[in-house]
Formats: C-alpha cells, structure tokens, sequence
C-alpha cells in the first residue's frame, strides 16, 4: 500500500532555468559573434583590401589621389613582355622544383628521426633541420653564396643555387608536416604488417604513404607558396640573366611603375591559386569490380 501510494504522488516538474542563466548565454552567444566578426574585419583589412587594392591596380587606367581609379584599362597587361611571362614561368618550375624536393627529403628526414629519442644524434639532426626558420632568408642566401660559388662546387651562375636556398628554407616546413602525421597509430599498422612478413618497400607503399597523403599535400602547397613568394634569399644568390617573377615585381616597384607590377602580380597570384587547387585535387580512387 506504501508502495503504490508512494508511486501514485505526482512528481514536482523540473524547474525552468533561471532568466540570469538564459541571459547569460544569451550574452556569451552575442559576444562570440562579435568576437568572430572583429576577426573576419581584421582578416579582411589585413588580407583581402590589398588583394583588392592590387587587382583595381591591374586594370586602372590612373589611380593618382583618388578613392578609386579613374578609367579602367587591360593596357598594363598587354604591355607585359616576354621577360615578364619567362620569369612567372621561372617561379613556377622553381616552385615545384622546390616543394617536391622539400616534401621528399622532409619524408624521409620525419622516417629516418621517427621513434627516436630527441637526445644525442637525433637532437642534432632535428636541430640542424629547424635551424633555417631562426636564420634570415638574406643571411642565409648570403652564406649559400659563398660556401658555393668557388670551385669544385660553384652553383653561383646557375639556378640551382636559387634551388638551394629556396629549398634550405623550405625544408623545415615539410618536415615538420610530415613528422607531424607520423602517430602512433600508424607505427602500430607498420609494426602489425612487418609482423606478418610484409616487407620494408611494401610497408612503405601499401601503409605509411596512404596515410601520409593529406600531409603531403599540405606539405607539397606550403612548399610551393613559400617558394613562389620569395624574395630575400633569391634576391641575394640569382646569377645574371635569372628572374623570378617577386625580383621582376621589385624591380618594377622601384622605378616607379606600380599599375605594371600590379598585372604582373595579379597573374602570379591566379598562377599560384591553379597551381594550388591542382595539388588540392584528390584523384578517384581506382575500386574493384
């Protein structure tokens, strides 16, 4: 009777929050979308108006004291000449040059350093491998410059000393993506098919690569806009008769000719964004029938 009295007393109904906490959140939420708005302002001050700026630039007919330009014209583009469209080309093959090597030997340096105690050997080899992000790019073309332009190694009036120095500075990035996607996990599936008799090359091909793809990727786009954008060590170590399109852009701005450098640059900018999206693409995976 106790029983069925008990179970039969209505239940008190939950209490509603409070208004202090609904205002509360009310007052986190709007503070948030301030918050996310104050930083989308900021990016696009900081990073869209120039890029804006430069693109009215391309196509302003004169843009002197004035909010916007006064007329618009393709002029400057059909006024890039062939030395301008070899030094885009330049970058371009010097940028991929530079990611694929770069992605290569990070792979390789993030294997070789993998597991191994950050002490003795291993310490230094990483150290070394970090040591051009705390070296400037200008101090670091001039020491390539004249560990390399004497004999029985004299890359100074080649473009492979741009390549080296584009990749010294490359290289701690790609590493660093590629050790970054060496987990634990994966050792465990490299250990498991070792243990099955799977041997190192397959391994290598059929368990640590397919899961490095996303990091090569990254590795291979940050390889390849570092490069495009360079300027401080290229600009020290280039031979006669080599140009990038950043040394071309310099040389523009500097006498002067800003409408010119901003078509140069527009297109360098659209060259950087294919080239981007195509190692963005993801190829369709090939399924048995």
């Amino acid at each position: 009777m106790s029983t069925n009295a008990t179970s039969n007393v209505p239940r008190p109904a939950e209490a509603a929050p409070p208004l202090a906490s609904r205002g509360s959140r009310r007052l986190r939420r709007v503070a948030g979308m301030i918050a996310v708005a104050f930083a989308a302002l900021v990016c696009c001050w900081l990073f869209v108006l120039p890029v804006i700026v430069v693109a009215l630039s391309s196509v302003a007919a004169h843009w002197s004291g004035t909010i916007l330009p006064t007329g618009f014209s393709l002029r400057w583009f059909e006024r890039l000449g062939g030395s301008d469209l070899d030094a885009l080309t330049t970058s371009i093959v010097v940028g991929f040059t530079v990611a694929g090597l770069g992605t290569l030997l990070g792979l390789w340096l993030a294997l070789a350093l993998e597991g191994r105690d950050r002490k003795g050997l291993g310490a230094l080899v990483d150290g070394i491998a970090m040591l051009p992000n705390g070296v400037p790019s200008v101090v670091l073309g001039l020491a390539v410059l004249i560990a390399y332009h004497k004999r029985p190694l004299d890359l100074s009036g080649s473009a492979a000393i741009v390549i080296l120095v584009q990749l010294a500075l490359v290289l701690p990035f790609c590493y660093r993506c590629a050790a970054a996607a060496l987990r634990p996990e994966l050792t465990v599936l490299r250990e498991a098919a070792a243990s099955l008799g799977a041997p190192p090359s397959m391994v290598l091909s059929r368990v640590v690569l397919p899961q490095l793809v996303p990091a090569l990727r990254a590795s291979l786009a940050l390889g390849f806009a570092l490069s495009l954008g360079e300027l401080g060590a290229t600009l020290t170590v280039y031979p006669p008769g080599f140009a990038t399109t950043p040394i071309v852009v310099v040389g523009q701005v500097e006498r002067g000719y800003y409408l010119p450098a901003s078509a140069l640059s527009l297109i360098m900018l659209a060259a950087s964004l294919a080239a981007l999206s195509l190692i963005a693409v993801r190829m369709p995976s090939r399924r048995k029938q």
